[in-house]
């Protein structure tokens, strides 16, 4: 009698581990992908897979935005690095702790752009090929703000699928609240030609995007020294050099092969600024 007790005691114990791994994270712990994206594994967007939460109180919505900063946009420049904001509002209750699940992908359903620093108590997990982002602790927190670096230009649409649950903080997997949500966001197809503020000086750049040598077009500019200085999207300037142009129409050659891949903006100098163009680093 005292043996099956001590089976029972030691099931009940291996139970109760399982059940509280998964507050670390679905994917991290148990290889679940849950936000309803397509191709997804386990029950998708509810969490209601075995040993895991499952939907019931607090009625929770799930939501998500693109941040620029703090401005909320509905389109990405390529190579640029954003916040991604997921949130979970309780539509009625008071949950003690909140979690999530997010993938961005393509219009092929394959991982798009990368995920950067995701931030305390988050966590990436590679599942099926794509790249996840999750809560790897419980959180008092009902919004996950995600630094994400958007993909090269040409990937057009990219769609964020994202699963939140709001938890009673039990240690058990009832009387909890899950949701799922979607956003997708167009590619903003920017110009890669900028006129000056004079308009006399016409800049243009090719390859765009470029992988080693920035070819700079320059047309209707005074003969002298110039100089071009390359500018990450933080405003620091990650390449400079100094350029001597004749009158009408030269093209300069620029390295740009020690550059990390992502979004610039090059700008021609002589007395005063003459003029910018955007660039992409593959």
């Amino acid at each position: 009698m005292k043996i099956k007790n001590i089976y029972k005691l030691f099931a009940l114990m291996v139970l109760f581990v399982s059940l509280q791994s998964r507050s670390n994270g679905p994917g991290g712990t148990a290889n679940l992908q849950v936000t309803g994206a397509p191709g997804s594994g386990g029950s998708q967007g509810t969490c209601a897979n075995t040993g895991c939460h499952v939907a019931g109180s607090f009625s929770p919505t799930a939501s998500i935005e693109l941040l620029d900063g703090s401005e909320v946009v509905t389109a990405y420049q390529p190579g640029k690095t954003y916040n991604v904001k997921v949130s979970i509002n309780a539509g009625n209750g008071n949950p003690a702790r909140y979690g999530f699940q997010a993938v961005a992908l393509n219009g092929t359903n394959n991982q798009s752009g990368t995920w950067g620093n995701v931030g305390v108590g988050r966590q990436k997990v590679t599942l099926g090929g794509r790249e996840y982002v999750e809560h790897s602790s419980p959180s008092t927190s009902s919004s996950f703000e995600l630094e994400w670096v958007a993909p090269n230009a040409g990937t057009g649409n990219v769609t964020f699928y994202s699963a939140g649950i709001a938890s009673n903080n039990n240690g058990g997997t009832s009387g909890d609240g899950t949701a799922r949500t979607s956003l997708t966001v167009a590619e903003d197809n920017v110009s890669s030609v900028i006129e000056s503020d004079d308009q006399s000086t016409l800049l243009k750049v090719w390859p765009n995007p470029v992988a080693e040598v920035l070819n700079l077009e320059v047309n209707n500019l005074k003969a002298g020294e110039h100089q071009v200085n390359i500018f990450d999207v933080a405003g620091k300037v990650v390449h400079s050099a100094a350029l001597h142009f004749q009158s009408g129409e030269e093209v300069a050659r620029i390295e740009v092969a020690h550059l990390q891949p992502g979004l610039y903006i090059v700008q021609l100098y002589g007395d005063s600024p003459l003029g910018a163009v955007q660039m992409l680093k593959q």
